[in-house]
């Protein structure tokens, strides 16, 4: 097994490398993750999605079977199906800028937020997936207007919000900080806590 801990610096699915910066320096984890997607290729496997990680993991009592070529759990008659790659990368776009651990054997891999690491959390709010955040944290956390301010922070008629669980909007804006099209260059490190109601 490969244990792996670092800050996850994740700037979408097709902008290599993904980094993981260590204490022994960056780790590229594109080229483990699709060592670990050959090795799973063909055999039943499950996957898992939680707040703070994803799980992709051969299961012999699975009905889905894990296709790398499209990076998908289907059934074997062609009825159901889930798209991993969906899966997880939302699961890397939520855990870029945090701490991260990373646990990859034969058999499972492994992606959860380090629970050492303190965070500021922000819910869901409104009826889509922006977070809305006060005035004072867009100062203060977010640094909105400062050199060092978060791709992730918006402005607009009902105030500050955080996008980075915005998956749609979330992805466009790594992209443009991998592509250097964006002026804020800091993937904050905030945690999602779920829906405000």
């Amino acid at each position: 097994m490969q244990m792996l801990k670092g800050r996850l610096m994740f700037l979408g699915w097709q902008n290599k490398p993904w980094r993981l910066v260590t204490d022994q320096g960056d780790v590229d984890l594109w080229p483990i993750v699709e060592r670990f997607f050959v090795g799973l290729n063909g055999k039943l496997a499950a996957h898992k999605e939680e707040i703070d990680g994803y799980v992709l993991s051969a299961d012999a009592a699975s009905e889905f079977r894990f296709k790398y070529d499209v990076i998908w759990l289907r059934k074997d008659d062609g009825t159901a199906g889930s798209n991993v790659e969906a899966y997880f990368e939302r699961a890397l776009v939520w855990l870029s800028g945090r701490m991260v651990e990373i646990e990859i054997s034969d058999t499972e891999l492994k992606l959860m937020a380090d629970k050492s690491e303190k965070v500021f959390g922000v819910h869901f709010t409104g009826e889509g997936n922006s977070c809305g955040v006060s005035e004072d944290v867009a100062q203060t956390i977010c640094r909105i207007g400062q050199e060092d301010c978060c791709i992730f922070v918006s402005a607009g008629g009902e105030g500050f919000s955080c996008e980075k669980f915005n998956d749609s909007t979330a992805r466009y804006l790594l992209d443009r900080l991998a592509k250097g099209t964006i002026r804020a260059k800091r993937i904050g490190s905030c945690a999602v806590l779920g829906r405000k109601e």
